[in-house]
């Protein structure tokens, strides 16, 4: 990051609403990905769950900005989203969701110039998590009849850092698509 402090991004900042968009869409097309058709509700409609009992955190740096990314979700949603769920951990699952989906934030912020890097998750279990943000940030909030989902995204930017329009021409690769390298 530049000299100058960091900027925590406000709720109301433009640049807080695109990456919350960005990582709102990335959460329902993962979990679509495994059989969890996720609908978001609003921040007024009561509380997604009383209790999150499997949690996520995922930090990401790049030049200009760093954050963490929080997904939190109901005990019963792991092994539902799990297509191996008799041979792989709920903890790794819930490891692997949260970085399958910063890494699909990854690649739409790559076609709008932006490249972050990932940290490795660290998964929690307890009752009634939430993350402590450094501004009033609320939850993209998910719900399905498989369980519900939490999902913070907190974002310091350099002074001026701006988000441009995605770039078409060279578009970053899909989510699931190989790159071949010679």
């Amino acid at each position: 990051m530049s000299e100058a402090a960091p900027i925590t991004l406000d709720p109301q900042d433009e640049r807080q609403r695109f990456l919350e968009a960005v990582s709102a869409r990335a959460c329902r097309d993962l979990f679509a990905q495994y059989g969890v058709q996720l609908r978001q509700i609003g921040e007024e409609e009561q509380p997604v769950a009383p209790d999150f009992l499997v949690c996520s955190v995922i930090s990401f740096s790049g030049r200009d900005l760093r954050g963490t990314l929080v997904l939190a979700m109901s005990e019963e949603l792991p092994s539902k989203s799990n297509p191996l769920a008799k041979s792989v951990a709920t903890r790794d699952w819930v490891g692997e969701l949260a970085n399958q989906l910063l890494g699909q934030v990854k690649l739409e912020l790559l076609r709008h110039g932006i490249e972050i890097y990932l940290n490795l998750p660290a998964v929690l279990r307890g009752e009634h998590l939430a993350p402590l943000p450094r501004k009033a940030l609320k939850p993209l909030k998910f719900v399905s009849p498989s369980g519900a989902v939490a999902l913070w995204v907190e974002v310091e930017m350099s002074p001026g850092f701006q988000i441009r329009g995605a770039d078409d021409s060279n578009p970053a690769p899909r989510s699931g698509e190989a790159l071949l390298f010679d």
